[in-house]
């Protein structure tokens, strides 16, 4: 079997991901890491920093990002409508665009949410995905989107309608699907799990949020959970507006409401967790669970910011999601680390989050909420390495003076990843991406979205008349009432 070698003047080497050592050689292939032996170090200013591959807990794979067709950021619960209005571009071409860009950013697995744009196409979507996943060569875990009541919003299609003119609701209700059974997307998800589940590319249930499900799917899904040892990934309490409704329609706590009916386990990740309380920490953590925690969407789309320090508290897991949202569009999982880090470092003299924290939560508890077991880069371990060079960042340091931690935590960026070898197969060099021509994906893309521009300015304006019933029916108490309840 060939075997390949990476140098690298720093590496991380303990599992805690806090103790760098220098000049090392890794040899390995695509059974494991073979080899680490330590090297002299090489004459030049290089200073390439090995460490174990990013991972996102949560993202959508929006190949297209929202911008590219007329979506800017606002409240979640109109942004979230908003996106529906997507065109019917190729889904391979949206899931290569996002893979690829992640790979370029040293991610390395990725939980992917999936939006179906029709559910009798989502078994061939779920193919497409997997297509992509396996042509830029990440581990994926492939969200199943699960859902059986409401189509618009925290409460019944109709209750929101009445908030819009007769010809709008009209429209409106035209565009809308009709939700399968239960039965038929239980029964996609095994036919994808049949065509599309290997190593690299695992399948989860998707329960969308507690919104959208009644008390049977939720069973159903965790029974299905329990009896498969298959990972359930859910959203939960992402706005202010889901936990008000939440109080209102639990009153004896949600979080005892989804631990009665059985998602409450080591197998669940909550994305976004944005209002949760110290109480519900406590009791996640008692379950095993884990929080993805997705910083720079929740700012964009108004969502408030995390409580970290209650989790890191509780001794509750968290990981790092990008959730399609990073702060700059870029993907950027170092700089979505460093923004987490600095909200969450602590104020004055009172410390916080330390920073090896939040580098666990991105190289080792992003992979476990992907269904993969996290690995050091150790003799025997899995051959998924990230390589940086950060000789144009330490380019005003002494070597003396040169903290390579502090210059990952405070400098680093995607646009230092030089290398990614995931399950011993080289998916980044020199900086790009090998197995996909990523400039003629975007150039295709655009291609498909140009021939949807007169139609999407024509619905961006019937969409306002949407959005602006959304917000009057959550303004009025809508979300809150009995009859939007999920049993």
């Amino acid at each position: 079997m060939t075997q390949n070698t990476l140098y690298a003047d720093y590496y991380l080497a303990s599992d805690a991901l806090r103790v760098i050592q220098e000049n090392v050689a890794v040899t390995y292939d695509r059974q494991a890491i073979q080899s680490l032996q330590p090297v002299q170090r090489k004459p030049g200013p290089t200073r390439k920093l090995l460490l174990p591959p990013l991972s996102n807990a949560h993202d959508h794979g929006r190949g297209l990002r929202t911008l590219a067709y007329g979506v800017p950021d606002q409240a979640v619960e109109t942004w979230v409508a908003a996106t529906y209005l997507l065109p019917p571009v190729d889904p391979y071409l949206v899931a290569v665009n996002a893979f690829a860009r992640m790979a370029k950013a040293g991610i390395g697995s990725v939980v992917h949410c999936h939006l179906s744009r029709a559910p009798g196409a989502l078994v061939e979507e779920a193919q497409a995905v997997r297509r992509a996943a396996d042509d830029v060569g990440i581990r994926v875990a492939f969200v199943v989107p699960l859902r059986n009541k409401f189509r618009l919003g925290y409460g019944e299609d109709d209750a929101i309608l009445a908030y819009m003119s007769a010809e709008d609701a009209h429209y409106v209700r035209s565009r809308l699907k009709p939700i399968p059974s239960i039965d038929d997307q239980f029964a996609a998800v095994d036919q994808i799990i049949n065509a599309c589940e290997s190593d690299l590319f695992t399948i989860q249930l998707g329960p969308v949020s507690m919104e959208y499900c009644t008390r049977e799917l939720l069973e159903r899904i965790a029974e299905k959970s329990a009896q498969e040892n298959r990972r359930v990934h859910m959203h939960m309490l992402e706005s202010r507006y889901q936990r008000e409704r939440a109080d209102a329609l639990f009153p004896d706590g949600v979080m005892n409401y989804l631990d009665e009916v059985g998602l409450l386990s080591s197998r669940l990740t909550i994305a976004h967790g944005t209002w949760l309380r110290a109480e519900e920490c406590e009791l996640l953590a008692q379950r095993g669970a884990i929080v993805s925690v997705n910083t720079s969407s929740n700012l964009r789309l108004r969502s408030g910011i995390a409580p970290v320090e209650h989790i890191e508290r509780a001794g509750l897991s968290f990981a790092l999601g990008l959730d399609a949202l990073a702060l700059d569009d870029d993907d950027d999982m170092l700089r979505e680390m460093r923004l987490a880090r600095l909200l969450h470092a602590g104020r004055g003299f009172d410390n916080g989050v330390e920073s090896s924290v939040m580098l666990r939560a991105t190289c080792q508890n992003g992979v476990t909420a992907a269904g993969a077991t996290p690995s050091a880069i150790t003799e025997g371990a899995p051959a998924d390495l990230l390589l940086l060079d950060l000789a144009d960042v330490t380019s005003d340091l002494t070597p003396g003076l040169t903290d390579m931690y502090s210059i990952l935590h405070s400098r680093a960026t995607g646009r230092n990843v030089d290398t990614l070898v995931i399950a011993g197969r080289t998916v980044v060099s020199q900086g790009q991406v090998v197995g996909v021509n990523t400039a003629e994906v975007e150039r295709q893309l655009t291609a498909q979205l140009e021939q949807y521009e007169d139609q999407l300015k024509a619905e961006l304006g019937r969409f306002e008349k949407y959005r602006e019933a959304i917000e009057r029916f959550i303004r009025e108490g809508g979300h809150m009432s009995a009859s939007s309840s999920c049993c």
